[in-house]
């Protein structure tokens, strides 16, 4: 565990799971609104809405069962391995348009240098 939480995809996820958790959070409330709500009921009835990083669910969320934190797990993974895919598609995709529209200045750079 200790290694894994230092390589580059475990980082990058936590990041992204945190930009994810604050565009998607209701609101931002201040300590002294969320007084009243708390003590009569520290989270809302029903199943979590928006993204929930994995370890906000375990650790900080008693209302959330292990069944949900899995299937919210699977899916927001599944989500985030799509967006990936994507984005390595797109740039891939770009960057060859942006080879095949230089070629021509290319040939002619490689062909002035030798």
């Amino acid at each position: 565990m200790r290694h894994e939480v230092t390589q580059g995809g475990f980082i990058f996820r936590k990041t992204l799971d945190n930009l994810l958790y604050s565009l998607t959070s209701p609101r931002m409330v201040t300590l002294s609104s969320l007084v009243p709500v708390l003590t009569k009921q520290p989270y809302p009835p029903g199943k979590p809405k928006g993204w929930l990083p994995l370890y906000t669910m375990v650790t900080f969320r008693p209302d959330i069962n292990y069944a949900t934190v899995k299937a919210k797990a699977l899916r927001q993974s599944a989500v985030l391995t799509r967006a990936i895919w994507i984005g390595v598609t797109l740039f891939g995709a770009t960057m060859g348009w942006a080879t095949w529209l230089t070629r021509k200045y290319i040939f002619r750079l490689l062909l002035t240098v030798y």
